[in-house]
């Protein structure tokens, strides 16, 4: 196990294991795609971000955090770090270290100043590595996070995350991750509306998906497939819960938006409606 300091551990480079593949292929989504623009305008609480500079971050990161379970003196790894606001949370609960990953150079500028203008000190950073192979040490962190980024990995993409994320993690060590939207709300609940009333064909589109959802989510996911993502990895005391939010804004009309909301409202039916997943695994060995 690697000795806590009260800077927090060391996070130097760490040597190859054997589950990593020698060579990576291309990621299925290029770093370019993630671009200034999309941090900007699509990546939650880039109103936050931008209105302050970086200073102040959407009370997502802090919900998020309580709801991991952070601790004062845990080490935080962040997969998919974006703009970083999870780093400088953790920090400002006390984390010991706070180690963030991205490949988008857009991301790393944002994340560096986001560490800057809010004061983190040398306890947080950012370093540029995919996710399938981790420039850390085994056994680092208590805590390894993944919101949203699980639908931006292809399945192997994500088993090779997945078996990365339980490396670095300390026998005990939680990994939690969020993920939106499911795939049940496109494939089978606006489908099902869709072919259910005549003429709706004509007039809905075959996919509600917008471009960049098309680009970007390669691997929608449902409480099933989540569950066993992260079984076949090798996690123990697997949960995966549905959230709370009911996204109905790509449903062309009134009426059966509010179906969404319905069907959300009994235990029976709200997995037709809710959009997101929240999941969580122990390395247990």
């Amino acid at each position: 196990m690697t000795e806590r300091t009260a800077q927090g551990p060391d996070v130097s480079t760490a040597p190859g294991v054997e589950h990593r593949p020698r060579s990576l292929k291309p990621p299925a989504v290029a770093a370019d795609v993630y671009d200034e623009d999309y941090y900007l305008r699509w990546c939650a609480g880039f109103e936050e971000w931008e209105n302050s500079g970086g200073s102040r971050h959407d009370a997502l990161y802090e919900g998020s955090l309580t709801k991991a379970g952070l601790e004062p003196g845990d080490v935080i790894v962040d997969l998919g770090t974006g703009r970083g606001e999870l780093l400088a949370v953790a920090i400002s609960r006390g984390a010991a270290r706070a180690v963030g990953i991205e490949y988008s150079h857009s991301a790393l500028e944002f994340a560096r100043k986001t560490l800057e203008a809010s004061s983190s000190g040398p306890q947080a950073m950012v370093l540029a590595a995919d996710t399938r192979r981790l420039p850390l040490p085994d056994s680092i962190a208590d805590l390894v996070t993944m919101l949203d980024i699980v639908e931006h990995l292809t399945p192997p993409e994500l088993h090779q995350t997945l078996l990365e994320a339980r490396r670095i993690l300390r026998p005990g060590g939680r990994l939690f991750a969020h993920t939106t939207p499911t795939r049940t709300i496109y494939d089978v609940t606006y489908r099902i509306q869709r072919l259910a009333v005549p003429g709706r064909r004509r007039h809905w589109p075959a996919d509600p998906r917008v471009e960049l959802e098309r680009v970007m989510h390669v691997n929608e996911q449902s409480r099933t497939s989540l569950t066993r993502a992260l079984r076949r990895a090798g996690f123990g005391a697997v949960k995966v819960e549905r959230g709370e939010w009911i996204h109905d804004r790509f449903v062309p009309e009134g009426s059966p938006r509010r179906l969404y909301h319905r069907l959300a409202r009994h235990k029976a039916t709200a997995w037709l409606a809710i959009a997101d997943l929240w999941a969580e695994g122990t390395r247990t060995s």
